[in-house]
């Protein structure tokens, strides 16, 4: 095929078209090409009914409607391969020869994503003996010289060669969400070179996906210098004798092999299609058979979206209708009827649940007078504000049912996260089987979620979109209707998902119990505090004088750019790793140049002390309430695992092996609780501790069942010790101490799934020497070896890992195509068991010793959780009862083969108790 051959199928010729026909605009897909990016894409566990794989359909349907709501085309049009043309095999005869077999979860898609595309119309063209780039190719120059405005979505480069005046190639470049749109001016600038003569730069360079060979020695750059200096390869073969000698010898030896890699590159835009895009139109389709095929293969999520695209506002409120209570009435004072009624029925054996929405303008205020609160139930909504908030929910929440998205946020208005103000009901007498938290149930289904919404949990449970809001409909109205729709479907997928009992017995009776402590919380001794800071400010002091004397010059310490000059371009350290802004400084890069020179050391210890001061020490004395004491909140639905995590401070975050750690755990003191009024004249106060001994190992011993690893605990030995012994033979009380340390490395190491690199960088050893300790480990261990194995192999299978209480995390990362990213999702499928299992087992324990303080008549307070301790402020008159009682609780909670250990002190602070 000659260079003018192909130029000339660019020429985009002037014709004679209808305004109407130029205003149209088309998207033709290579099929092919965006399902290969979805499948590797989206993660692997998502399924059809039957168990067929459906990830790579997800994602091409998120990519379709990500381009009709961005381009609002005209029409889709998708292309698929059936075959290879005649001329490329004759040109290459190992054309794509090296290419492995279509994976078979991929392979037995293509039919179900063109099953998926008939049901919304969307014509699908396959032709024996073409590809799909020729298809699109084809299709691209008879849209354009029909006048209309042509869009090609494709992952392959090669299509560059297409774009024109009204032509636009959509580049998938990672996944399918991130794309570039190319049309012949972004072609330019990316290679230097026009689209006719893409084909003539893929020929030098090479394409391995194709098995084109390419001119030995010459890369991208070369080949895009080469074409731009000589036009093309007819023009650089011309001017061969200006070459360098070793390229015009490859030249003269490689020449038919680059004119037919050419040929090979070279789409076809004469493809014999019938098809005429006339007519075409989208969205044109019926409802009843996208509900059909979408709900063959179980994709649900998408419906709404899908269905929406052919209805209108009105459409969508009506569709909607069935899930929005009316009338809607603003109650604007307690003498209103509508509250009476909501009440009565509840008491007289009304079984409908309320709705309850705290509203400030789309925002979450609390103690805010501005703020509203919206009540729905299937008689009506209504709207209380202001001080008729707090007595409405109090009253709601002792004698209904009631349905909300954050429990926490709702009980807020009537249990105030400051103790020194009156709390309206008492959270701890709450009947939690009649609160009902979306988001909690959201958190169960769907773990790995970085946030939930009411519109996704519409969409996805429901089965319809949110209609548009305004004047005529708050989102505050709908949010309480769709809270009010969506309990049943939630119930129902928790149960169907094998997540209901973690909900009903773990997650939900967690709730009033982190009320309660966030509204006690914890006292902090503020001059303490004040004195670190200015010990601290005063070390700072000392670090900058030393840093600049190390220096030899005064900078922003800082400012990581300051720093690279003064580290690379003064003192001429050697570089290590680069970032956008330049060398970088962060932590890795100054411990290992801090071997060389002392000023690296000296800035980490300054980072160190400063972050400390900033986070904590400058900032907690702030934080108090009036009672005193800082209230921390802990959120249930941030980590994957399931473990709390701590926020406005966070408390869990404070180093606990540091020395700086111990320090600010100091200024948290116990002391009497007098704005309860239940202070005895004269009473101390202990701060007490109790906490898990490794909780995680003992449960990879009970999970696994390995023997040894049983007998290691249950004969109450050193279990580091132990396992030193067993790894190394050597005899217990021969054991040096840096060996025990080196078998406790290992210990930890295999709970979270680490690996040798890993281990050889913790303990400053060789590779292999890391290796061989994991390999002794699992000669000692060989159950656990096969645990784990098993662990990975059903997390492949299913899509998850799963706790001995059914938590499940969803592993995507199992079935990436990098493998850093697969090791990852083996680590997160090994390690999820347990530290899953742990948290669980911590939250029935909290459970367990709140209603053992309650009903005991503790006058000890449970204050904070943190990892696998639990800490309490207690009357010396009570110390001994309590501990006990902990104790007993948290060893208890739980039956497994090996005993759990708990640990319990208590001292005048955090640090003295732990």
């Amino acid at each position: 095929m000659s260079q003018e051959h192909t130029q000339q199928q660019n020429v985009n010729t002037s014709r004679t078209v209808s305004a109407a026909a130029r205003e149209k605009t088309f998207i033709v897909i290579d099929g092919n090409s965006l399902m290969h990016r979805a499948f590797h894409a989206v993660p692997f566990y998502m399924k059809a009914p039957d168990g067929r794989s459906t990830n790579a359909c997800f994602g091409f349907i998120s990519m379709l409607l990500k381009l009709s709501e961005e381009y609002h085309p005209d029409a889709f049009i998708c292309a698929f391969d059936q075959g290879v043309p005649e001329f490329r095999l004759k040109a290459l005869e190992s054309y794509k020869a090296q290419r492995p077999p279509t994976d078979p979860q991929l392979k037995e898609q293509f039919p179900m994503i063109q099953e998926l595309l008939a049901s919304m119309n969307v014509p699908i063209v396959q032709i024996p003996g073409w590809e799909g780039d020729d298809i699109i190719g084809t299709l691209g120059r008879r849209g354009e010289e029909a006048g209309y405005r042509m869009y090609l979505v494709t992952g392959d480069r090669d299509a560059f060669q297409l774009a024109s005046a009204g032509v636009s190639i959509i580049a998938t470049r990672v996944g399918v969400s991130d794309v570039m749109v190319y049309g012949p001016n972004e072609v330019r600038e990316r290679y230097g070179i026009g689209p006719e003569l893409v084909a003539d730069y893929i020929a030098l360079k090479g394409d391995p996906s194709d098995n084109i060979p390419g001119l030995p020695g010459v890369g991208e750059k070369t080949a895009a210098k080469l074409i731009q200096m000589y036009g093309s390869l007819e023009g650089i073969v011309a001017h061969k004798d200006e070459l360098k000698p070793k390229m015009r010898q490859n030249l003269e030896e490689y020449e038919n092999e680059l004119f037919n890699g050419r040929i090979v590159a070279t789409i076809s835009r004469d493809v014999p299609i019938e098809l005429d895009l006339t007519d075409l139109c989208f969205p044109c389709f019926e409802e009843a058979p996208v509900r059909a095929a979408f709900g063959t293969l179980g994709i649900r999520a998408q419906l709404p979206k899908i269905l929406k695209l052919i209805s209108d506002d009105e459409a969508e409120i009506n569709r909607f209708e069935e899930y929005l209570p009316v009338p809607r009435r603003i109650v604007s004072g307690k003498e209103d009827t509508f509250l009476d009624e909501i009440c009565e029925a509840a008491l007289n054996g009304g079984t409908q649940p309320v709705a309850m929405v705290i509203d400030a303008d789309g925002e979450i205020t609390l103690f805010d007078d501005n703020h509203r609160l919206v009540v729905a139930t299937s008689d009506g909504c209504a709207e209380f504000t202001g001080s008729h908030i707090a007595p409405v929910v109090a009253r709601l929440l002792k004698e209904t049912s009631v349905v909300v998205f954050d429990a926490k946020i709702l009980l807020r208005e009537v249990v105030p996260l400051d103790s020194s103000l009156p709390a309206l009901i008492d959270p701890l007498a709450l009947d939690g089987t009649r609160l009902f938290d979306v988001s909690l149930a959201a958190y169960l289904l769907e773990s790995t979620r970085s946030s939930y919404t009411v519109e996704h949990l519409v969409e996805r449970y429901l089965k319809c979109g949110v209609p548009p809001t305004g004047d005529a409909l708050p989102s505050s109205w709908v949010e309480a209707a769709a809270l009010l729709a969506l309990r049943g479907p939630l119930e129902e997928a928790l149960t169907e998902d094998g997540s209901l009992a973690c909900y009903r017995d773990i997650d939900m009776p967690l709730v009033p119990v982190l009320v309660n402590m966030e509204r006690t919380g914890v006292f902090l001794d503020v001059p303490r505090v004040r004195s670190l800071a200015s010990q601290i400010h005063d070390q700072l002091e000392e670090l900058t004088r030393k840093i600049y004397e190390s220096a030899g010059v005064e900078f922003n310490i800082a400012s990581p750019k300051q720093l690279a000059t003064v580290l690379f371009e003064k003192l001429m350290l050697p570089t290590q790793k680069k970032t956008q802004r330049g060398y970088s400084t962060d932590a890795s890069v100054l411990e290992d140049l801090s071997v060389l020179h002392p000023l690296p050391r000296l800035v980490l210890e300054y980072r160190e002390l400063s972050k400390f001061k900033s986070t904590y020490l400058d900032t907690l004395p702030t934080m108090l309430a009036d009672d005193h004491r800082l209230h921390t909140t802990f959120n249930q639905t941030i980590t994957a695992t399931g473990r709390l995590s701590s926020s406005d401070p966070n408390l869990q975050n404070i180093p606990v092996r540091s020395a700086l750690g111990r320090e600010i755990r100091t200024a948290f003191v116990a002391g009497s609780p007098a704005a309860h009024g239940e202070s005895v004249e004269g009473e101390e106060w202990r701060f007490v501790s109790a906490d898990y001994s490794q909780i995680e190992l003992r449960l990879l011993a009970d999970l696994s069942g390995d023997e040894g690893l049983i007998a290691a605990f249950t004969e109450g030995r050193d279990f580091h010790a132990a396992t030193a012994s067993r790894i190394f033979n050597i005899p217990i009380d021969e054991l040096p101490p840096e060996i025990r340390n080196r078998a406790k490395a290992v210990n930890f190491g295999i709970v979270y799934g680490q690996q040798a690199f890993g281990l050889s960088e913790s303990l400053s050893i060789s590779f292999k020497e890391a290796q061989d300790m994991i390999d002794r480990y699992f000669q000692a261990y060989p159950q656990v070896r096969r645990y784990l194995d098993h662990l990975i192999e059903e997390a492949q299978t299913t899509g998850y890992a799963v706790t001995m209480f059914g938590r499940k995390r969803h592993v995507p990362e199992l079935h990436a195509s990098k493998p850093a990213q697969r090791e990852a999702g083996k680590r997160v499928a090994m390690n999820h068991p347990m530290q899953g299992s742990a948290a669980d087992i911590i939250k029935l324990a909290m459970i367990e010793v709140q209603r053992r303080l309650r009903d005991e008549g503790f006058r000890a307070e449970f204050i904070l959780q943190v990892h696998d301790e639990l800490d309490f402020n207690c009357p010396v008159s009570e110390l001994e009862r309590l501990e006990q009682m902990v104790v007993s609780v948290m060893e208890q909670v739980v039956s497994l083969k090996v005993p759990l250990v708990v640990s319990c002190s208590s001292g005048e602070n955090w640090a003295e108790a732990h």
